[in-house]
Formats: structure tokens, C-alpha cells, sequence
């Protein structure tokens, strides 16, 4: 398991959380984010981002595991968060 905790330079938005869940498609780890007291699990972020409440500055936990291959966690957990911080404004 991987954990990553950082902080967007800006909102997240219904394009840009579509743009997270499409670019992860062909990991199989399972990616949960956490901000302001809730969680969503990436395949449901396309229709659950707005729980999150996600803007500039708001702190986001990222958790990675479970991955099928061998470091996937890790790799996800990059790929991820680098995703993350282009859609956000980083």
C-alpha cells in the first residue's frame, strides 16, 4: 500500500476528474482519494468528484494498493499524482 498526502493548486472539476479515471484505465490497483471527510474510490470519481470539495489549496490523500503486478502500487501512485497535480493546476 502506498499513501500519499498533498495539497491542489486548484478545484477539481467534473472534465478534470473524468481526465484522472481515463488516464489510470489500464492499472489494476485500487486508488482511493480522501479530502474534507469523504472518500471516493476512482472509478467513481466521474460521477462523485463534487464530494470531495476539492480546491486550490485543500489537502487530498491519495492511497494506492492491491495492484496485480509486480510494483504497480508504485508506479500507480506516480502516474497518479502526477495526473492529479496537471488536472488541478499544479
Amino acid at each position: 500500500m502506498y499513501v500519499e498526502e498533498l495539497c491542489v493548486a486548484g478545484p477539481l472539476t467534473a472534465e478534470s476528474a473524468e481526465g484522472l479515471a481515463s488516464a489510470m484505465v489500464g492499472y489494476t490497483a485500487r486508488i482511493t482519494l480522501s479530502s474534507n471527510g469523504s472518500s471516493v474510490q476512482l472509478p467513481n470519481l466521474p460521477w462523485c468528484w463534487d464530494v470531495l470539495r476539492l480546491r486550490a489549496g485543500s489537502v487530498v490523500t491519495v492511497t494506492v494498493e492491491h495492484g496485480r503486478r509486480p510494483g504497480e502500487d508504485r508506479i500507480a501512485m506516480r502516474a497518479f499524482v502526477a495526473r492529479l497535480r496537471a488536472l488541478t493546476g499544479a
